[in-house]
């Protein structure tokens, strides 16, 4: 007759035998959000944001196309095709949907060598069995080892490995963003019509186009095109992932120049630009809407904000190390000790 502690101790090891390894649920759970063709209805929750839509994803042909329609609130859509948005939004409505796509497809780039990369900064442990939507699902959790990311919980299908639902993390435990799926399907096919770019009124609706960069990628520059600005500091692991230049809006003289720094799944957006026009109206200081935190300032005119879903001992160490790299007036920096970040 076995002991209470003997059957105790041989059922653990059983179930440990059996546990999902959880590198290989995030690496198949980012297979299948690009792979899978799936539809369905999700829930977005953020700090006071709450949304409800409709989502029809397809690969076919090597190719992913993925549609969502808001169906509460202001009528927005989001169509994208491979690396690819495209919204659709209200005419000067500062309202998007492109948040619980992006909490989604930061999944899509999770590859064994990535996640190799990112064990120095996250620590990656199973969460055991669970239902979403109706349907058994493996739990991994992604824990920062580190004041300088937040965490994620996933939820994943075992049939098809898809995930069902993504939690941004604080530090201290709290859930800062969500989503989840409340009814998915699995269709052998979706037609085109689905994912052809909606006809909108232009005197309702604008449309904004961008290309979502790859965590992975190094943008190219020469001693004539070079960043406005360097980093004497950056948060273990981050480093510059995609650059771009926009126009300044409304018209102003210049651009405004974006570096977007990653550390392989946090992500922080860089925004530099010349203030020629009333530079002390200019946003300065630390702000927080959600799990979004803001730090802004001013370097001679040269005017400086770095946005991210990361805690704020990233947002300001990577604000105060910052530093344009063309002459300017700016106020002597304190010494830090810190290195200088490539």
């Amino acid at each position: 007759m076995f002991r209470a502690g003997a059957t105790a101790a041989w059922a653990a090891a059983v179930f440990s035998a059996h546990a999902a390894d959880p590198s290989d649920t995030l690496v198949r759970a980012g297979d299948s959000a690009r792979n899978t063709t799936y539809q369905g209805v999700i829930l977005y929750r953020g700090d006071d944001e709450f949304d409800v839509l409709k989502v029809q994803h397809r690969f076919k042909d090597g190719s992913e196309r993925e549609h969502l329609v808001a169906l509460t609130g202001e009528p927005r859509q989001l169509l994208r095709i491979d690396n690819r948005l495209i919204c659709v939004l209200p005419k000067d409505r500062m309202v998007s949907i492109d948040r619980p796509a992006g909490m989604k497809n930061f999944l899509a780039q999770l590859k064994p060598e990535r996640l190799r990369q990112l064990s120095q900064w996250y620590e990656f442990r199973d969460q055991g069995s669970g239902r979403i939507a109706g349907r058994d699902c493996n739990g991994v959790a992604v824990m920062p080892r580190d004041q300088f990311r937040y965490g994620y919980e996933i939820w994943a299908d075992k049939e098809t490995g898809l995930p069902l639902k993504v939690s941004l993390v604080g530090q201290q435990g709290e859930v800062l963003e969500q989503v989840m799926f409340t009814e998915v399907s699995f269709p052998a096919a979706i037609e085109d019509a689905a994912f052809e770019e909606p006809e909108v009124d232009a005197s309702k609706f604008r449309t904004i186009a961008q290309e979502l960069p790859s965590l992975d990628a190094t943008p190219a520059t020469t001693d004539e095109d070079r960043p406005q600005v360097s980093f004497e500091k950056l948060p273990p692991g981050y480093r510059v992932v995609a650059r771009e230049q926009r126009p300044l809006p409304q018209g102003q003289e210049g651009k405004v120049e974006h570096l977007l720094l990653s550390d392989g799944l946090s992500a922080v957006s860089v925004f530099s630009a010349i203030e020629h026009h009333a530079p002390e109206k200019a946003f300065r200081g630390v702000s927080r809407v959600g799990p979004v935190e803001a730090y802004g300032r001013m370097m001679g005119s040269f005017h400086i904000t770095i946005v991210g879903e990361v805690p704020s001992q990233a947002i300001r160490m990577i604000g105060d190390g910052v530093r344009p790299v063309f002459p300017i007036e700016v106020p002597p920096a304190a010494n830090d000790g810190g290195a200088r970040a490539q």
